[in-house]
């Protein structure tokens, strides 16, 4: 017997989609894992470090204060600082990438739960309504047999019983012919909610499939915004990591993100526009030229039934005509309407010109054998080779492959919020190693010797962390009227101010821009206080000619 639900195209796609979800998952889980034990190692290096440093700074205590010893304690600082940022690290992990994996993992999971259970639901509905049409059908022939054996006898036995055995007779063929009437109501309506049911199911599949698209989408998303900020954090490990950092950044460099969605898209989508979907269709014992039914009487049973069916095409073709003509006042005039409205008209259409098609189909099949009983030649439609019949046991059906496409609604490849990320992303903070940059035109030197010897110190260490460099490298006894801006920014998240010479920044926030520094600390000045902030929470807006304002 066939199976109605595995060979539907929208089941393929879900199951090829899930089979990619579920591998999705299971790199998140064991990323989220590794990222955990990582960061245990990293505070337990800290911790160890931390503690060797100090040691060494008091062993230094007691030695004489020459060249060597110092060198030493510049060691002891470097260590410190390894240990600060191997804390820091950790700590990023915990708070940043597993969380987010997490959250991740539980959103998706919550999400995906209930899809399962609406697609099994609605599937063995169509499942349950396949195997109802079979068994009202066997009921069917078997009824009207029995009508057309009695049919028979009664024409045979009413010329030579008594009045009153003719009027039994009578009766029980009437009773006969209405039961049989009655059955064949119930198997034409099943057959059309059979088509209700297999759209529904359809639909749902195609719901689901997208859902789960999307939710990968957002997982690419994730993991790509987890690498760029590992790749930040390793960046500020200084000279003592620059090798590692360095292969961190190439594979970074290497992401294409656009390039792996569209990677999801191809793999869990159909090439294929020329579907074919079969659909079960009405047969009826009138058309079986073997039976016991009479010519004369299949004929007419078979012209009702063409009628009806004519009358259902003729009404249908109505609504697609009226449909039709929605759907191009839509498309012609969207302010009649908005999107959501013409997507939905344009599915009714589908279903509704898909009902026409199973109508037409079921007439022509009964046409054919109409043709058969008048001894006409069949006539040339385009369903002649759509139709196909199979037996099953010791009865026959009939099944019509139709086109469908599948239609799934394109989707960007990225989501708006992405990317803006990836413009304000400003790439990982680079170790200084270029000499201090020249005085601006408008003011003084903006770094003093003593500053500059202490950069210098701390390239030279390797160890010093982000935080170190732009502490070092902050000009001291500077105020306002002193700095020139060249340029204005603006803050796109908070910022809370962990040292004395930082400025705190709200979203929304204008900042005037004094210089920028290669550590990814700007200074600049908000609401007439002067100091330093990160780069990466600020957009830089587009300046005029500064000249001609400052000639203004």
């Amino acid at each position: 017997m066939k199976d109605p639900v595995s060979t539907c195209s929208y089941n393929l796609l879900y199951q090829n989609v899930k089979r990619y979800s579920k591998n999705g998952e299971y790199f998140c889980k064991e990323l989220m894992a590794v990222f955990q034990q990582r960061a245990e190692l990293e505070l337990t290096y800290a911790k160890g470090l931390q503690k060797l440093a100090g040691k060494l700074i008091k062993a230094s205590k007691g030695m004489t204060n020459n060249s060597i010893y110092n060198a030493w304690c510049h060691v002891s600082d470097e260590m410190y600082s390894t240990a600060d940022t191997h804390r820091t690290l950790g700590n990023a992990f915990q708070q940043e990438a597993i969380l987010e994996l997490r959250q991740g993992l539980d959103e998706h999971s919550r999400r995906k739960r209930p899809l399962d259970s609406v697609i099994d639901k609605t599937g063995k509905l169509v499942a349950v309504n396949w195997n109802e049409q079979l068994k009202i059908k066997k009921k069917l022939v078997g009824i009207t047999k029995e009508h057309e054996a009695l049919f028979n006898f009664v024409e045979y036995n009413k010329r030579i019983c008594t009045v009153k055995e003719k009027q039994k007779m009578l009766n029980r063929l009437t009773k006969s012919a209405e039961a049989q009437a009655r059955v064949d109501e119930e198997y034409f309506n099943i057959n059309m909610e059979g088509h209700q049911i297999r759209l529904k199911w359809e639909n749902t599949m195609k719901n689901c499939y997208q859902i789960i698209q999307e939710l990968e989408k957002q997982r690419i998303e994730i993991l790509y915004n987890i690498i760029n900020r590992y790749n930040l954090h390793m960046s500020s490990f200084g000279q003592t990591l620059i090798h590692g950092q360095r292969q961190i950044e190439q594979a970074v460099q290497r992401v294409d993100l656009d390039k792996d969605i569209q990677t999801l898209v191809e793999e869990t989508s159909t090439t294929d526009e020329d579907n074919k979907a079969e659909f079960l269709i009405a047969d009826y014992f009138e058309e079986d030229g073997k039976s016991l039914m009479e010519k004369d009487r299949r004929r007419d049973a078979i012209k009702v039934k063409l009628q009806r069916l004519e009358d259902g095409i003729t009404k249908t073709k109505k609504d697609c005509e009226g449909l039709e003509k929605l759907t191009k006042t839509y498309s012609e005039n969207p302010s009649f309407s908005n999107q959501k409205n013409l997507e939905e008209t344009e599915q009714l259409l589908d279903e509704t010109c898909l009902k026409l098609d199973l109508l037409e189909a079921t007439h022509y099949k009964l046409s054919i054998s109409m043709s058969e009983l008048e001894g006409k030649p069949k006539t040339l439609h385009r369903f002649s080779d759509s139709i196909t019949k199979w037996k099953d046991k010791d009865c026959e059906h009939s099944v019509v492959q139709l086109t469908r496409p599948v239609k799934i609604k394109k989707t960007p490849f990225r989501s708006r919020q992405s990317l803006r990320a990836s413009i304000i992303y400003k790439g990982p903070a680079q170790t200084v190693t270029q000499p201090p940059a020249e005085p601006s035109p408008c003011g003084t030197a903006l770094v003093t010797s003593s500053a500059s010897n202490q950069e210098t110190a701390a390239v030279e260490c390797g160890g010093a962390t982000n935080a170190a460099l732009h502490t070092s490298d902050k000009p001291q006894g500077r105020t306002s009227a002193e700095w020139c801006s060249i340029g204005r920014c603006k803050a796109l998240y908070d910022f809370t101010s962990e040292q004395d010479d930082e400025l705190d920044l709200k979203d929304g926030d204008l900042l005037d821009i004094y210089r920028k520094e290669e550590s990814g600390w700007w200074f600049g000045m908000l609401k007439g206080q002067i100091g330093h902030f990160p780069s990466t929470y600020v957009e830089e807006l587009p300046v005029l000619n500064s000249v001609k304002s400052s000639d203004a």
